[in-house]
């Protein structure tokens, strides 16, 4: 009789950060409300995780994280030191993600993420999430929970097949790029 290997069900780990280190220490299953937590905050997921660009794009630029200018590095980068995770704390936005609530987003044209195929990316700007936000209007929970949630399940979906190829390794770069591993928080 062969026995099954036993999964690893983690539960509320949901930083990209985290995710790979749980993976790397041997963990299976994830359950985590992470993407519903980045849309509370009023905030879209936006890091990058592809590792293997679409033939189907050749020539054009691959599916990416647009370029963040400096002011929005300085307000994205809280996120905790490993050592420091305070898991009661689910309120502080992360390095992993964008404030389409503040100012600077009133006249921003383009989508969420470049090349993202969800519904809010394709069919909305920056302008108009910020716009829906601060108007308290309850569509800005929905395109940003869509959105949120396609992100998410790509960067799963990315790490499947980095575990798959052995390319876990190029997968936690890619994520954790210009963040060198770990950011430290705002004072």
């Amino acid at each position: 009789m062969c026995v099954p290997p036993v999964q690893q069900l983690l539960q509320g780990v949901g930083r990209p950060d985290e995710v790979l280190a749980c993976v790397e220490a041997g963990a299976d299953l994830f359950e985590s409300f992470f993407p519903f937590q980045v849309t509370e905050r009023g905030c879209a997921l936006c890091f990058d995780f592809n590792i293997s660009p679409d033939p189907e794009r050749a020539g054009r630029a691959p599916p990416a994280v647009l370029e963040l200018n400096e002011d929005e590095r300085d307000t994205t980068g809280e996120t905790q030191l490993n050592g420091d995770l305070n898991l009661d704390d689910q309120t502080q936005m992360t390095s992993f993600e964008i404030d389409l609530k503040d100012k600077r987003y009133q006249d921003d044209f383009r989508p969420l993420v470049e090349g993202c195929g969800c519904y809010c990316c394709k069919n909305h700007q920056r302008a108009y999430l910020h716009h829906l936000l601060v108007t308290n209007e309850l569509l800005a929970g929905v395109l940003l929970m869509i959105h949120n949630t396609a992100h998410y399940h790509g960067f799963f979906s990315a790490l499947r097949e980095a575990l798959a190829n052995d390319q876990l390794d190029l997968l936690k770069s890619r994520v954790l790029r210009g963040r060198g591993g770990q950011t430290e928080r705002k004072e």
